[in-house]
């Protein structure tokens, strides 16, 4: 039994697929809905586009984890922003815990419209952002992890981050300018021992 609807179902088994990915993102008090390619698609009744005018585009995404264990799933999205702005708003500390959807479905060419409904494949949160810079190249990584990552929290919602840490004690900076951290830092528990 498949979990796609019968009308997509169908049109996946066929040879020939025109297949699309849409991202809906929220980023303050503005939602970007993108494609993973230059079109425009009615998706759940939202318009989804290539192109947002004021961030920039979906650039990749990393395949999706589903998780096991005490883990939630979780998944890593890369958007291409438009301006430096753009990447300022896209990897900063007001992004965490922004809503993050992704959908997958297939085109009829003919029509230009989407066949049945897409599949909404993830729904969540953003966890961790980073800013990447260089030569010729600017670009906004999303960390990003399930709803059912809050249900493995003791103090839900708890996170060693700027957003968080301002809201227990406002006007604290102390982790506005702490970026890039690739060490575990465990709060709130011990470190894991490394028994045999």
């Amino acid at each position: 039994m498949s979990v796609f609807s019968p009308a997509l179902d169908a049109e996946l088994a066929k040879d020939n697929v025109t297949f699309f990915g849409a991202l809906r993102l929220t980023v303050g008090d503005h939602t970007l809905r993108l494609l993973d390619g230059s079109a425009h698609l009615t998706v759940d009744g939202e318009l989804y586009t290539g192109e947002d005018a004021a961030y920039g585009t979906w650039g990749s995404m990393e395949s999706f984890e589903d998780g096991t264990g005490d883990e939630a799933p979780g998944l890593s999205v890369m958007l291409l922003p438009a301006d430096d702005a753009a990447a300022l708003a896209l990897s900063g500390p007001d992004m965490q815990g922004e809503a993050i959807q992704v959908r997958i479905g297939a085109r009829n060419d003919a029509t230009g419209q989407i066949v049945g409904e897409a599949y909404l494949l993830f729904d969540g949160e953003v966890d961790v952002t980073k800013h990447e810079f260089g030569k010729n190249m600017l670009q906004a990584s999303l960390e990003c992890v399930g709803g059912m990552e809050r249900l493995f929290f003791e103090d839900e919602g708890i996170k060693l981050a700027p957003t968080f840490h301002q809201q227990v004690w406002p006007g604290e900076l102390g982790f506005n300018h702490v970026t890039g951290i690739q060490d575990i830092i465990y709060w709130g528990s011990n470190k894991p021992s490394n028994a045999v």
